[in-house]
């Protein structure tokens, strides 16, 4: 550590700021927000929040198809099979686990 780390740890403990909208929430989302220059920037619990705000905010619905790796975490396919639309598993490849365009 090489900051005030510690220091930020012990006061979210004392203060029982463990999980979301505590002081250190709003200071870390008005930093993003000053350095990426938007309004406003939204915190999700988890990734598997990220996702599922995410194909709601694109209106996913059935009959949609979204093209995803093969290899990855459930959440991927289930935050679009939520929405009604379908995972479409493609190959990876073997040294980036990436989408492989061929």
């Amino acid at each position: 550590m090489t900051g005030s780390e510690l220091e930020y740890i012990a006061e979210a403990v004392e203060n029982l700021y463990l999980s979301g909208n505590g002081p250190f929430t709003r200071r870390c989302a008005d930093w993003l927000e000053g350095r990426l220059g938007c309004a406003r920037v939204l915190f999700t619990p988890s990734g598997t929040g990220a996702l599922e705000l995410g194909a709601l905010l694109l209106g996913l619905e059935e009959g949609d198809e979204v093209i995803m790796p093969s290899f990855t975490f459930p959440t991927t396919a289930s935050a679009v099979a939520l929405r009604g639309a379908t995972p479409v598993f493609v190959d990876v490849c073997e040294d980036t686990l990436n989408i492989d365009v061929d």
